[in-house]
């Protein structure tokens, strides 16, 4: 069954047309897409290989997320992403919007990426990554997770990363 989503202008303004998801974008398209930057409550991270298999970055080792269905909203993107591709329930209120920036493509079309952090609890069977798109799982230190998934974001990204990781520290 295809997946389809909603076109925005670069400003996030919806335009009212939706298409499928790996369609051809035109100049001035943007489309919403969200990342998890998900915390254990030990203070480990959960890193994922991407499939070997993806259309994109096969094998690397990145952050949980993708693209949002029409009709979501980008947190509910989040959390669908964290139970499809790892089997992981996460709560609404326990996602915090960390930043917000653009992709924007040569083509003259782009990504508008939602970046959320959580502090998740590992469920007692543990993680049960999605076949089609994660090949393996790790839980590393903030410092590994950190080099691995900074290789393609810009320096808001890094720096909202760092105060999100920053954070738990003031709350002890």
């Amino acid at each position: 069954m295809p997946e389809y989503r909603d076109v925005h202008t670069r400003e996030g303004v919806p335009t009212g047309e939706v298409r499928e998801k790996h369609a051809p974008s035109r100049p001035g398209d943007y489309f919403l897409h969200v990342i998890d930057i998900l915390r254990c409550r030990d203070g480990r991270y959960i890193l994922q290989q991407r499939s070997l298999k993806s259309r994109f970055y096969p094998g690397i080792w990145d952050v949980t997320g993708g693209g949002v269905d029409s009709g979501e909203t980008p947190l509910d993107a989040g959390i669908r992403e964290a139970q499809e591709e790892l089997g992981l329930p996460i709560r609404p209120e326990d996602m915090r919007s960390i930043y917000r920036y653009y992709a924007d493509w040569d083509d003259g079309s782009g990504l508008i990426l939602y970046v959320y952090g959580c502090s998740v609890d590992l469920p007692e069977g543990g993680l049960t990554p999605a076949e089609k798109e994660v090949n393996a799982i790790r839980l590393t230190s903030f410092q590994e997770y950190y080099d691995a998934v900074t290789w393609n974001k810009d320096a808001g990204f890094k720096k909202a990363l760092k105060q999100f990781e920053e954070s738990f520290k003031s709350d002890r």
